[in-house]
């Protein structure tokens, strides 16, 4: 059986967590506080989001992460750690405290497998200085979750990390085994995905006709000079009769969205998951990447439409000018940090199954001992979900935008003992209950934005989660 053959290869790893557990042990001794032990062994898993599925009932805390078209899945289950973070020193505090963790910590860790060793989930809040309205409990401004059970595939290999702390008097052994015994009960049977239910109503969060009035004003003041570009997002708000399941959900989006960040983090009776198409910035050695992606036109119903729209939106002054504004904030932010900061000339476009993009990818080579967080800092948020001036555009959006974004829109991603991951904006997403959902999308206003196109395009892009969730068109 498949959980039977990961807790036996696990169970070989039993000399392996007691060496790392009493040379845990003798630093938290001398240190006077809990030190984290890691442990990684190869195994045979076909499917980490079964892990994901079957943890619902078993724990608060648990997470996904995936790039089908890679043929990455990361699920975690349990809090071995975890560290929330507060206000705008948000990403400082949750770096510091990372690697305050990683330097101490005892790790077994096999560098050929996917995951290996010790990673956090990370998730942030888009504006800290937003007044909560109270939805996003559980979603601090900042948050680190380190999981006790760590499943990944890269495809080809997987790989199984238990984490813990340890004390001067914790049993390591104790740890280990009950690990091992959760996850083969978990993965005792055979998953498959359940079928997503179709009683799902729709209503906007704001009255009708107030999210176009937003846009106007907006344009009113691009026009008057007061910014460059804002982005402004809209809620709809999902209720189903029938529980929603996160998981199913997750399975439709890699699914549907290959190409895509599938992402999820659940927190208490609450997951917030979607399936982004912007990587905010990656770090894997000293390199750098990062992609800016803005301006979108909806898929044609034929190849001939589809080219003829991408062309469309290749030629568009207005997604041309909203997309350089993006690719000029970024490249000015890694040219900072890095060198070598490459970026093509002109955009290409970035197909998804609903929408396709203006897309520039860009990349440079890390100068200093940066870890991902402070690249994340240096970035978030960019002009394709904040606008251009920044500090302009958070306020206004504070001021007018009349909902609580919370983590969409903002970092969502992982980060390893180096200091080194990948995260993604939390675009594309919703927040799901277990009977609601808040579903996000948004749009890049500028000076000659006209209201009833731009929410159009949030309709276009919330196409993704209301099929993801069995709902129907806004």
């Amino acid at each position: 059986m498949l959980g039977m053959s990961v807790a036996t290869t696990a169970l070989r790893k039993v000399p392996s967590m007691e060496e790392q557990a009493e040379l845990a042990r003798r630093r938290a001794r001398r240190l006077g506080r809990p030190v984290l032990v890691s442990v990684t062994a190869e195994v045979k898993v076909r499917d980490p989001l079964a892990l994901f599925a079957r943890g619902i009932g078993v724990t608060h805390n648990r997470l996904f992460w995936s790039v089908p078209s890679h043929g990455l899945a990361v699920a975690g289950l349990g809090s071995a750690w975890s560290f929330a973070a507060s206000g705008p020193g948000r990403f400082a505090q949750a770096a510091e405290a990372w690697r305050d963790l990683m330097a101490t910590a005892a790790i077994d860790a096999d560098p050929a497998l996917p995951f290996s060793g010790p990673m956090a989930a990370a998730g942030f809040a888009f504006d800290p200085l937003r007044p909560s309205d109270g939805g996003w409990d559980g979603y601090p401004d900042g948050l680190l979750l380190l999981p006790r059970l760590i499943l990944a595939t890269d495809g080809n290999r997987a790989s199984l990390t238990v984490n813990g702390l340890v004390g001067p008097s914790t049993s390591s052994i104790n740890l280990h085994l009950s690990a091992v015994r959760r996850l083969r009960d978990l993965l005792g049977r055979a998953w498959q995905a359940p079928r997503i239910g179709e009683a799902v109503t729709l209503r906007d969060a704001l009255p009708a006709g107030a999210w176009q009035a937003m846009v106007a004003d907006a344009v009113a003041d691009l026009r008057a000079g007061k910014l460059e570009k804002v982005v402004l997002a809209r809620e709809v708000l999902a209720h189903t009769a029938n529980p929603f399941d996160p998981a199913a959900t997750l399975a439709a989006l890699r699914r549907d969205y290959p190409e895509t960040f599938i992402f999820a983090v659940a927190r208490g009776g609450q997951t917030f998951l979607g399936a982004s198409p912007e990587r905010l910035v990656s770090l894997q050695g000293r390199t750098v990447l990062a992609s800016s992606l803005a301006g979108s036109i909806r898929r044609g119903a034929t190849p001939e439409e589809d080219a003829a729209l991408g062309q469309e939106l290749l030629a568009s002054a207005k997604d041309r000018g909203e997309h350089a504004v993006v690719t000029r904030m970024l490249r000015a932010a890694l040219e900072a940090v890095c060198t070598e900061v490459t970026a093509p000339d002109e955009p290409a476009l970035m197909r998804v199954r609903n929408v396709q993009h203006l897309y520039t990818p860009l990349t440079g080579q890390i100068i200093d001992q940066a870890g991902v967080l402070d690249l994340v800092e240096r970035l978030h948020p960019t002009p394709a979900l904040g606008g251009q001036p920044r500090t302009t555009a958070l306020a206004w959006i504070r001021e007018r935008e009349q909902l609580d974004r919370g983590w969409y829109g903002a970092p969502v991603g992982w980060i390893d003992a180096r200091g080194q991951g990948e995260f993604a904006v939390a675009i594309r997403s919703a927040l799901v209950g277990k009977y609601t959902a808040r579903l996000f999308a948004g749009a890049g206003i500028v000076a000659d934005s006209d209201p009833a196109r731009e929410e159009q395009e949030t309709v276009i892009k919330l196409r993704a989660m209301l099929g993801a969730l069995g709902a129907g068109n806004v």
